[in-house]
C-alpha cells in the first residue's frame, strides 16, 4: 500500500493539533489541582509526542513549545 505525501502531511498536522489539545487540558488539570487527570494527561501528552514525526516538529511554534515545556516534558 502506497501511503500518499500529503496523507502523511495531514497525519503530522492531525497529531500536532492534538498535541496542542492535549497540553491545554493539561494545564487545565493542574490549574484545578485534578491530580489524577494531570497524571493521565501527561501520559497522553508524551504518547502523542512520541508519534509525531520530525517533519512536523518543525511545524511547532513557540507558543506550542512555550505550552507544552510547562508540561512535565522537560
Amino acid at each position: 500500500m502506497k501511503i500518499e505525501t500529503m496523507e502523511i502531511e495531514d497525519r503530522g498536522a492531525e497529531m500536532m493539533a492534538l498535541a496542542r489539545l492535549v497540553a491545554f487540558a493539561l494545564e487545565s488539570a493542574k490549574a484545578m489541582d485534578a491530580e489524577v487527570v494531570e497524571f493521565c494527561l501527561d501520559k497522553a501528552l508524551r504518547a502523542v509526542l512520541d508519534q509525531i514525526d520530525e517533519p512536523s516538529r518543525m511545524t511547532l511554534t513557540s507558543s506550542d513549545i512555550m505550552l507544552m515545556n510547562r508540561s512535565a516534558l522537560c
